[in-house]
């Protein structure tokens, strides 16, 4: 964990900065090594449906692999991406368009969310959104830590984004 900045980070009265991290190409292992280098406490599931392919990446696997490493784990299906909005969307660019107006359009997505951060403690302990695809900007958790960050005056840091092709192109 990053004592020194956590340190200074409360000292100053700041919340903790929302992370977020994806799972396309990565392990389990590698995923939670990657949640264990940054001090992270709890993964915050924000997948409509918490199942997926990828071995260990299920809501009940997920959750056990989590805690046995230590980190909680919440999902938060209310801030998934709908899948009626998903099937509507002609792409994975407009899926993103059409997400950030839902969003915008229901506040109470934002307002769930924030609750659950914190219950979980979002001021003093490190806690990261998650979902599949490894880039922030190619997923709605993107969207989510960018506009949560901005109401609640909070900075995002998105982990080990490196290491996979976007799916959408910069």
């Amino acid at each position: 964990m990053k004592i020194g900045y956590v340190r200074r980070h409360l000292a100053e009265g700041n919340p903790m900065p929302l992370c977020t991290i994806g799972y396309e190409k990565r392990s389990l292992d590698e995923y939670i090594d990657l949640l264990l280098e940054d001090g992270v406490e709890v993964v915050v599931d924000v997948r409509e449906t918490a199942w997926s392919h990828k071995p260990g990446f299920s809501k009940t696997a997920f959750a056990s692999g989590l805690r046995a490493a230590g980190i909680a784990y919440v999902h938060v299906p209310a801030a998934g991406n709908p899948k009626w909005l998903r099937e509507a969307a002609a792409s994975h660019a407009e899926c993103l368009a059409l997400y950030r107006s839902y969003v915008r359009h229901h506040p109470e997505v934002l307002e769930v969310l924030s609750n659950a951060l914190r219950e979980h403690g979002v001021v003093h302990r490190r806690i990261a959104l998650t979902c599949f695809e490894r880039h922030p900007e190619d997923c709605h958790r993107g969207i989510l830590a960018e506009l949560w960050a901005e109401q609640n005056e909070s900075e995002v840091l998105h982990l080990g984004p490196e290491g996979c092709k976007r799916l959408i192109p910069a």
